[in-house]
């Protein structure tokens, strides 16, 4: 298989940071930043809006470009020194989100192909027309690993009101690989956070994946095969 353009030009990156060299790299592409750089610069309008780890940073650029405005923005500190981001108007919010097993028990480490549930309960502060919900799953980078909406799997709830909890319960295989992992939520109208972001809300939830008792493989996907070999 030939290396692509962007492939060679990702490897040289890499042979200057082994060197040592520092490089300063301008762009837009989350997968580009998060995955080579140790430190990001958010810029607007030329000033400069935040400077620190690159999810941390790429989580509130996110979500400055849903805000416009950087009133509705809040960050906090975990335990384990990450950074969360959560924006939005707070029309609706996440209550509470929890992964469970197939007993229906609360876990944090899952094991490579595990039947479990992500239970998300929300609450509705307004009125709303339409609600949709969204999650995505992300890698320790803070890269996609999978994410969907209500609005794709035709599941929007309509005409709200103010004060209902909806319960949301998304069941799925954990077939994706060893590491740990994070879960985004948004709270929106429709299938996007740019029109009615509620509440957009980064690392709501962090899991592992461990393997206990599957063929070693390497990779974000468990993808099983089945292989045959012919020996003439």
């Amino acid at each position: 298989m030939t290396p692509t353009f962007n492939t060679k030009v990702f490897e040289r990156i890499r042979e200057f940071q082994q060197q040592g060299t520092a490089l300063l790299i301008v762009s837009h592409d989350r997968l580009a930043i998060q995955s080579l750089c140790g430190r990001a610069l958010l810029l607007d309008r030329g000033r400069l809006v935040k400077d620190g780890d690159p999810e941390e940073v790429m989580d509130f650029y996110n979500a400055l470009i849903a805000e416009k405005e950087n009133a509705t923005i809040r960050t906090s500190t975990r335990e384990d020194g990450r950074v969360q981001t959560i924006s939005g108007t707070g029309e609706a919010v996440v209550e509470d989100i929890t992964l469970l097993d197939e007993e229906g028990r609360p876990v944090e480490f899952v094991n490579v192909g595990q039947p479990v549930e992500l239970r998300v309960v929300v609450r509705a502060n307004a009125d709303l027309p339409r609600l949709v919900l969204g999650y995505m799953i992300k890698d320790r980078l803070g890269q996609p690993v999978y994410g969907t909406n209500t609005h794709h799997t035709r599941q929007v709830v309509e005409n709200v009101a103010a004060g209902t909890q909806l319960d949301y319960r998304v069941r799925f295989p954990m077939n994706i690989g060893m590491g740990s992992y994070s879960v985004s939520t948004a709270l929106v109208s429709t299938d996007t956070h740019l029109v009615n972001n509620y509440e957009w809300r980064d690392l709501a939830l962090m899991f592992t994946v461990t393997n206990l008792d599957r063929p070693h493989f390497v990779g974000t996907a468990w993808v099983p095969p089945t292989i045959e070999v012919t020996v003439p």
